[in-house]
């Protein structure tokens, strides 16, 4: 149900976050059937290791610092660099990772998950090269 007021990247600050993955911590923003939405801080060094979606889409987009988002395309590695206000995609079936691009400062960023209701995160059993 829709609330009267809007959410501003400061009220993020405020959620309950927990520990995730590598040096990452998640808090859930908003979660129905069709979509789960997420803000992940990565601390230097923080990730998100190797894996695949079966049938959702990840959506990325930065609000502070840079990622990387790396995966393989025709059998080579492709690697998106996101800064602030950058937006990022990978459809369903594609082994990725995201990773914190710098080793000084965190990295946070919204990740829109679609459709949620199937969601389902399998780790690789090889990492993409860094």
């Amino acid at each position: 149900m829709p609330t009267s007021e809007a959410t501003t990247i400061l009220d993020l600050a405020s959620l309950a976050y927990e520990a995730r993955h590598v040096l990452a911590h998640k808090a859930l923003v908003h979660q129905t059937d069709e979509v789960q939405v997420n803000v992940y801080v990565l601390e230097p060094g923080g990730r998100i290791p190797p894996h695949r979606h079966s049938t959702s889409w990840d959506i990325s987009l930065v609000i502070e610092g840079e990622i990387e988002a790396r995966f393989t395309e025709g059998g080579k590695l492709r690697t998106v660099r996101c800064g602030a206000q950058a937006l990022n995609l990978v459809p369903p079936g594609v082994v990725h990772e995201i990773v914190n691009a710098s080793t000084v400062r965190p990295a946070k960023f919204l990740l829109i998950q679609s459709p949620s209701h199937s969601f389902d995160f399998i780790k690789s059993e090889t990492p993409a090269p860094a």
